[in-house]
């Protein structure tokens, strides 16, 4: 199981906020199924590599076809295979 961290960036959008994308990336997120939490700077998403993938391929599509032209994506995985450990599970070890 991964653990990967996203941030969806709209640029050039009509006005300086960007909720309502948000709004509409963490939507497609909660429909998926998959666990996830969202920060101040991004969204957390636990569960199959493949599933994640698919799924950030889906918010960039859907994003498109709200009218983004252009987005910036940064994503972060800790594909950990030795092991078990959930988002909850690796905050507890460092507190």
């Amino acid at each position: 199981m991964a653990i990967v961290d996203i941030s969806v960036v709209p640029i050039g959008t009509k006005t300086p906020g960007v909720s309502e994308y948000v709004r509409e990336a963490v939507r497609i997120i909660k429909a998926s199924g998959l666990k996830y939490s969202v920060s101040p700077m991004g969204t957390i998403i636990e569960g199959d590599l493949k599933k994640v993938f698919d799924l950030v391929r889906e918010i960039h599509e859907h994003l498109v076809k709200m009218g983004c032209q252009r987005l910036l994506t940064t994503i972060k995985i800790d594909d950990r295979r030795d092991k078990f450990q959930t988002m909850e599970e690796k905050v507890e070890k460092v507190k």
